[in-house]
Parts: C-alpha cells; structure tokens; sequence
C-alpha cells in the first residue's frame, strides 16, 4: 500500500534544490564571525542568503534576520519588542492578538502579560473578518503592539493583513504578522504593506527544519533575548547557521518562484479532494469555506467522532493527516482556533486537516477520496 502524505502544513518535505544548495557548502564551514578565508567564504554565502531574501520580500537586506524557526520569530518579535519598551522607560506594552493565533504568539503574549502587559483578543468571524479598534481607539487604548497572522494554520483562512496594516500605522502602532503559512502560498509584497515585524519558517516552505526570519522593518526596536554575541545585528547573537540560511533562501526562492500557478494547482487539488469527501460522507462541514482561503489547506469537521481517533486511524491506512495544528498533536480537547470561529458547534465533531505541498499529486488525492470515507463509515457504524 502506497503512503500518502497530506500533512504539509505541519512539515513538507525538503526540496531536492534546497538540498542541493546546502551541499554545496560542504567545504565553506568557516565560521561567518572569523576573518579568515574560511570565515570570509562562510560570511559571503550568508550575506548572499540575506540579500536574496530580502530580495524576493521586498525590503533591505539590513531588515532580515536568520533565526532558528517561526516560534523563535515570533517569541523575539512579541517578547523583544515588550522588552525593549520595558527597558527604555516605555512601560508594559497593550497587546492585541487575534482569536486565531499560533501558540507561539498566544503563549509568547500570555508570558508578557505575566511582565505586566495587558493582552486584548480581537475576535474573528468565520468569513475572516477581525473586530480590530480602528486607529482613534488603538490610540486611546495605548496599543503598543498588534499580532494577526495572515493565513490560520488549522482553516486556512486569509487574514486581511493590509487593511490591518493600514490601521495600525494610522494609529502607530507596530504590527507583527504570522507568515508562517502564507509565504509561498499568497503574495506577501512587504513594499506595499507596513508590516513592522515578519515571522517565516523553512520548514513549511520544503525547506531544512530549524530554519527561519524575523524581519525588522526599518525604525522598529526589539530587544534581543538571548546573550553570547553580537551576530544578526545584534538581535539574535550565536554563530549563524549558513547553511540554514542558504537552505532557507533557496526554499523561498522555489515557492514563490512559480506562486500563481502553484497555486492554482493546489486550489484545484483542495477542491477536488473537497468535493469528493463531501459527495461520500453525508454532514461532511468545510471550516473556513466562509471565507477566502490559501491554497493549501482543507479542514474539515466529521460528526459523530470522537475528536482523538482520526489521525491514527488514517496513519493505519497509510495517509499521513493531522487533527489541526501539529503544536496540538495528542491533545482531545476542543481546538481554541475551531471554537473561536463556530463556538460551541464544534464539540461534537472531530475534526481532520488535510494540508497539500509541492509533492502532492493528482493521483494521491484521487487515492485519499477513495480511502477515507471507508474508514469513517465504519467507525460511524460501530
């Protein structure tokens, strides 16, 4: 029996091209601080890495740091920028989140809240529509800082990122964004939307685990949080990870080389597999089909389950999935993200994400149409 794998949102496999990249630093293993030849080697393909990044992003290279992973992004973007306002006489900074967030920013800001800050939830429709304060409330709150990601991990749902963008600098306030599962998937065009800090991964982007950016626009202070070294601008000290980066860059490069027509693709892919789950499973719901959705992300709700069964029962028949985001994995309870969007209707339904990458294929979904809905009608039956 053939394996699918349908978890991409999770983790997607590393890309032969990035991998290629990599190995090609077989023999640059100076260290980028040293000033040695060795050194010096090390220091070009990074700064290579930098302004290729910073290219295809649209912004300066001074702006893209290497960081070690999107949860390391987005604990030095939200806990440096608290940090930093606490240490220069600032105060504890009024936080706003979405409902939706990662863990990584709802447990960076429960942290900062223990610092002092005050946390404000912005509400999300299931249409993806945010309850933000337009900038005259922003102001008489004191925000400080907004966090929204641009495309939810669990639905898939888009985010309107440059309206959001648009009221915070009216308001002044600085606006961290999630990006984890929207580069290479939307057009994140950083000329065009004020974002004042950005938070990628690699490994969502078929590129080596570990591996992400923190971009700083221009004028925004953060606080670093770790201590042994002046690298990255002074914002993430410790010997880079070169070979990280390139593999980073090479990864971003890919994804978005082809960004149109790749998504296009795995619309295509997402609906087929949609309709022909719902077409074989009666009460089949579509989380986030109210609004507009990327490319590569299909959660779905199946009554009358238990909510902690699916993903191994699909493993048994050789389709990798997940029951949302993988930072939850082994949790039963009810997904925070689904119950902020539908409430209370959620608690009886077990829900299942079937996420597509770049290896995805035609036939693998034709093949998961045909797998999947055996599987649930025996459990519904037992």
């Amino acid at each position: 029996m053939d394996s699918i794998y349908l978890d991409h949102a999770a983790a997607t496999p590393i890309r032969p091209e990035v991998s290629a990249a990599m190995a090609t630093l077989r023999d640059r293993f100076g260290n980028p601080s040293s000033v040695h030849r060795w050194g010096r080697e090390a220091r070009v393909a990074l700064e290579d890495a930098r302004e290729r990044t910073a290219a295809i992003l649209l912004t300066g290279p001074q702006q893209v740091h290497f960081v070690r992973g999107g949860t390391e992004s987005i604990n030095l973007a939200i806990l440096g920028r608290v940090e930093w306002a606490q240490s220069h006489g600032q105060g504890s900074p009024r936080l706003f989140r979405s409902s939706l967030e990662h863990p990584a920013v709802r447990e960076a800001m429960e942290a900062a809240a223990l610092m002092g800050s005050v946390v404000e939830v912005i509400p999300i429709s299931p249409e993806g529509e945010l309850a933000l304060p337009d900038e005259k409330e922003l102001r008489a709150q004191a925000a400080q800082l907004v966090s929204v990601q641009w495309v939810n991990q669990e639905t898939g749902l888009i985010l309107p990122i440059p309206q959001v963008a648009d009221i915070c600098r009216k308001a002044g306030v600085s606006l961290h964004v999630d990006a984890v599962q929207a580069a290479g998937k939307i057009p994140l065009e950083l000329d065009r939307t004020p974002v004042a800090l950005l938070s990628l991964s690699g490994h969502k982007l078929g590129g080596p685990r570990s591996t992400g950016v923190l971009v700083i626009a221009e004028g925004t202070e953060i606080q670093a949080r770790l201590f042994g070294g002046g690298q990255e601008q002074n914002i993430r000290p410790g010997t880079e990870d070169v070979a990280g980066a390139v593999g980073f860059t090479r990864a971003l490069e890919l994804s978005v080389r082809n960004l149109e027509e790749e998504a296009t693709r795995l619309i295509a892919l997402r609906r087929r597999l949609e309709i022909g789950l719902q077409s074989r499973l009666p009460g089949l719901q579509i989380h986030g089909a109210e609004g507009a959705r990327a490319p590569h992300i299909l959660s779905l709700g199946i009554p009358d389950l238990p909510r902690d069964i699916l993903p191994s029962a699909l493993d048994l028949a050789g389709i990798g999935v997940s029951a949302g985001s993988a930072c939850r994995s082994g949790s039963v309870s009810v997904s925070p993200i689904l119950k902020a969007l539908y409430g209370s209707d959620v608690e009886n339904i077990a829900p299942l994400r079937l996420s597509l990458g770049w290896s995805t294929t035609q036939g693998e979904v034709d093949e998961t149409i045909r797998r999947i809905p055996p599987i649930i009608e025996q459990m519904w039956n037992a």
